[in-house]
């Protein structure tokens, strides 16, 4: 090999390693300090509030405390109440707040500055669901191998001129009984879900198949006629209790949420599934509040309980 051949290669190779060198200064906004508004309203819980606002995505904090906040609330067009936001405290709680189904409510929140946030939602009808039927059988549970589930047939109406938004829970709950007292404890039952209603339209607003959206569905499949869902019960939950003093039992929860938190809760998983995912789009987290971020909702609750010997 020549050495003028030699050179050239050198030459070549050293532009690789060192052609493509550039000083790049990157210069990344920090973002922050918008208001945050939540509120989460049910009738048989008392009127809640959180105000806050919003942190740089390189700060440590989780939010940034308002200390000159004041929330306005109006009740059905009414205003209801009017108050400085406690600064020392992550929720503000109003006992003389009501809330009734149907009611609509009209969060405003405003600092010194003159930020302004607001939101609104409307109180939702309770959805009644009944217990069909249950029974053993021997299924593949979660991909865990073969084992004894118990199925479980629920029987969810469908209102009429209206779209509804469920979030099915089910909790296990053991009594055990004293001379004097009873106390019961309870822990929530991750169940399969299997039922198609869980599956339909899995994927709006994202790529992402497969997510467990924690029992969140429409009624997008009712059709205006009564819905028979189906899940299965795993067997650790249906085994007679350690003691003869003690009763177990299954708890049904249909919540009926607002489409707002419907849409909130799901982007919120689609997004926190792919924080770790470097070439996933940033997933928008769904937002109802004019003039901040946040989201203000209300929910209702429907529950039967079956029995286990």
């Amino acid at each position: 090999m020549t050495p003028n051949r030699v050179v050239y290669i050198l030459t070549i190779v050293g532009m690789l390693f060192f052609g493509c060198e550039k000083s790049l200064k990157v210069e990344l906004e920090e973002k922050g300090g918008n208001l945050v508004l939540f509120s989460f309203l049910n009738p048989d819980s008392a009127f809640n509030v959180h105000l806050s606002k919003s942190v740089s995505f390189f700060s440590i904090d989780d939010f940034e405390r308002v200390y000159d906040g004041n929330i306005t609330v109006y009740k059905n067009g009414k205003l209801v109440d009017d108050f400085i936001f406690p600064f020392d405290q992550t929720w503000a709680y109003r006992e003389d707040i009501g809330i009734s189904y149907g009611d609509t409510f009209r969060i405003d929140a405003y600092d010194s500055k003159g930020n302004k946030a607001s939101g609104e939602t409307v109180v939702p009808h309770p959805v009644s669901m009944v217990i069909k039927d249950t029974l053993k059988v021997v299924k593949n549970d979660l991909g865990l191998g073969l084992d004894s589930l118990l199925e479980c047939h629920l029987i969810i109406p469908d209102p009429k001129a209206v779209s509804n938004y469920y979030q099915l829970l089910v909790f296990e709950e053991i009594c055990s009984i004293g001379q004097n007292d009873t106390i019961c404890k309870r822990n929530r039952i991750d169940y399969s879900k299997v039922d198609k209603v869980f599956y339909v339209r899995d994927q709006e607003g994202s790529l992402i198949g497969g997510l467990d959206f924690e029992g969140c569905f429409s009624d997008y499949l009712f059709n205006g006629e009564d819905y028979e869902l189906i899940l299965y019960i795993p067997n650790q939950y249906i085994l007679p209790t350690d003691s003869p003093n003690s009763k177990r039992r299954i708890v049904f929860m249909l919540l009926s949420h607002t489409r707002q938190y419907f849409d909130y809760f799901r982007s919120r998983i689609i997004a926190e599934f792919g924080y770790d995912l470097p070439l996933l789009d940033p997933i928008l987290i769904f937002n109802n509040v004019e003039g901040g971020l946040g989201v203000i909702s209300a929910y209702s609750i429907s529950s039967c309980s079956l029995d286990l010997p």
